[in-house]
């Protein structure tokens, strides 16, 4: 049996040369190539045979003892190709052909049997054997018996292995093993790996260079402590945790491994603040609230215990606001804070007219990976008309809590995912209110794919209210359907119960949206929809409309135009409508 020993990696060409060869190209002018051509294998083989093969940069005008002696390296250059590949046998065959001008050589190469594994010892020292991840790599995950060798994947399951060890802490890893048999004749590899682990790592002393946040405040965004042992993911969560608080512009966490003794590692955590103050104005156009002019200022932390506040402000033909809010963390920064807000709101429709004020605090918690909690106590006071039901003014203390899940989605256009939101809001009269109510709203999303280029979404919002003097609520409170992101190619708020002719809102809400959007070009879609809803007393009377749109997935998020048609009303004339924000 003939017996070759591998080790690392057989891919690195080794090229010869002399030095009269040298010599001989300084001193000529270099011409056009000659042509070598491969034939018998697939162009991925080619382009690794033709990568080892010295004679294929040889000049038309070349000399023929140069030819001859580069002919001579040929066969072995192609065994090394090969070989590399898992086909120690191949069968070459050759053809030099000249010409006045140049030479052309021919290679029909047969690779004949590729080389399949017929052992494999895989030795790895506890504790690191013990670990999750090792075993599934060792388990499904590498070089299995009689399958064909692959040089790349023997490497690649090397190189895996000692990842894996060191992001778990096993920084003194190493094979004492590593070693591939081939057997040409056979066509046979056994191999055999062994790594020693040696001992897992603890975290030593976290060295943070940051004066932004007060030292355990900055602590709680952080998933390592020191003692336990080294795992590379609590890092990355850590960083993940510190670049998404909005706090800091940068981060970097390194583990000082050339520093580690004694079975610790010392950890450096290094931020760059964000910008104190975001300040974002903007103007345009909306169909729900006609020409607008919007300005948000957000301070990102007012002091060093991660305060934070902004105001945001609209002003538009139908509603005006302006809202102060106020937030501070509690318990766990990344799912406890504590939250103070006001606001007054202006809004003008063709049958309401509402003003109020209102402040608010509450605590938003989030519940396990998905959901996130918000409790609220909310006293308004609005003045308001609707349609031709009296003046009145309505004083509501109003204590409430949402439920909202989405799917984790990173992409301006996702190709699934979905969101749920539950809100349970309410006030009585012996608490500072003036009427007693209840109301429950559920709104949902879904995105399903149907292929890479169309998906097709879905979202349904239903409400309703227990009310005993409805007429007393304000317009904030009851329902209406219409507008961008109700039911399109209707007015703002212009669906629901009526009286004489005008639109007083309604104790159910039930409004549904189907539409297909189908991809034209990377960051464009066309859209084909139909909405559905009704606000309504008693038995709700849907009203339908349908149309197409536009896409734009902008680096804002998605900018929607469409155009929109009322099947029950053929005589409206089509309505636009515009609107920018997320899928989910």
């Amino acid at each position: 049996m003939i017996t070759v020993l591998y080790s690392g990696n057989v891919l690195a060409a080794q090229r010869a040369s002399v030095v009269g060869c040298l010599v001989w190209m300084f001193l000529s002018i270099v011409p056009a190539s000659a042509e070598v051509r491969i034939d018998g294998v697939d162009g991925d083989t080619q382009a690794v045979v033709l990568a080892f093969l010295s004679i294929d940069e040889l000049p038309c005008d070349a000399p023929q003892w140069w030819i001859e002696y580069r002919l001579k390296q040929l066969r072995p250059e192609i065994g090394r190709a090969m070989g590399g590949l898992g086909f120690y046998n191949p069968d070459v065959t050759t053809t030099l052909d000249r010409s006045d001008t140049c030479w052309t050589l021919r290679v029909a190469i047969k690779p004949g049997d590729q080389v399949r594994v017929r052992s494999f010892e895989f030795e790895i020292d506890e504790p690191l054997a013990g670990e999750p991840l090792v075993t599934e790599l060792r388990t499904g995950k590498g070089l299995v018996l009689d399958v064909p060798f692959s040089h790349e994947a023997y490497e690649g399951l090397k190189e895996k292995l000692l990842d894996i060890a060191q992001d778990l802490g096993y920084f003194d890893a190493e094979f004492s093993r590593h070693q591939v048999r081939i057997d040409p004749v056979l066509n046979a590899a056994d191999i055999d790996l062994a790594i020693a682990g040696g001992a897992r790592y603890r975290i030593g002393e976290i060295l943070t260079d940051q004066t932004t946040l007060e030292p355990e405040l900055f602590a709680r965004y952080l998933r390592i402590r020191e003692g336990q042992f080294y795992d590379a993911r609590d890092l990355l969560e850590s960083y993940k945790n510190l670049s998404e608080s909005d706090y800091f512009s940068r981060v970097l966490i390194t583990p000082l491994v050339d520093s580690r003794e004694d079975g610790l590692v010392p950890v450096r955590v290094a931020v760059v603040p964000s910008p104190r103050r975001l300040l974002q104005l903007g103007g345009g156009y909306a169909t729900d609230t006609g020409p607008r002019v919007r300005g948000d200022v957000t301070y990102r932390r007012l002091n060093d215990r991660g305060h934070r506040a902004s105001t945001n402000t609209l002003l538009s033909t139908l509603v005006n606001k302006v809202a102060l809010g106020y937030r501070l963390p509690y318990g766990d920064p990344l799912e406890q804070w504590l939250f103070a807000k006001a606001s007054y709101n202006d809004e003008e429709t063709d049958t309401s007219e509402s003003k109020s004020y209102a402040v608010g605090v509450g605590r938003n918690h989030r519940r396990g990976r998905h959901w996130t909690e918000t409790n609220h106590i909310d006293y308004t006071v609005t003045d308001f008309s609707v349609g031709d039901q009296h003046e009145s003014r309505s004083n509501l203390l109003i204590l409430g809590t949402n439920w909202g899940r989405t799917s984790a989605i990173d992409a301006p256009r996702p190709l699934s995912g979905y969101s749920i939101n539950l809100d349970l809001r309410g006030a009585v009269k012996q608490l500072l209110s003036d009427n007693d109510f209840l109301q429950l709203i559920v709104r949902a999303k879904h995105i399903l794919p149907l292929g890479n280029r169309i998906r097709l979404l879905s979202r349904i919002n239903a409400g309703w209210i227990q009310a005993d003097e409805f007429e007393e609520l304000p317009p904030s409170v009851r329902f209406f359907a219409g507008g961008d992101n109700s039911v399109r190619g209707y007015e703002y708020e212009s669906l629901g119960p009526e009286e004489n002719g005008d639109v007083v809102g309604g104790r159910k809400l039930l409004t549904g949206s189907l539409e297909a959007d189908i991809r034209i070009r990377n960051n464009w879609s066309l859209a084909l929809f139909v909405d559905s809803g009704s606000a309504f007393d008693g038995n709700p009377e849907f009203s339908i409309g349908v149309g197409v749109g536009v896409r734009w997935y902008s680096p804002l998020g998605p900018v929607r135009l469409d155009l929109a048609h009322p099947l029950d009303d053929p005589d409206t004339n089509i309505r636009i409508h515009f609107s920018l924000g997320p899928d989910l």
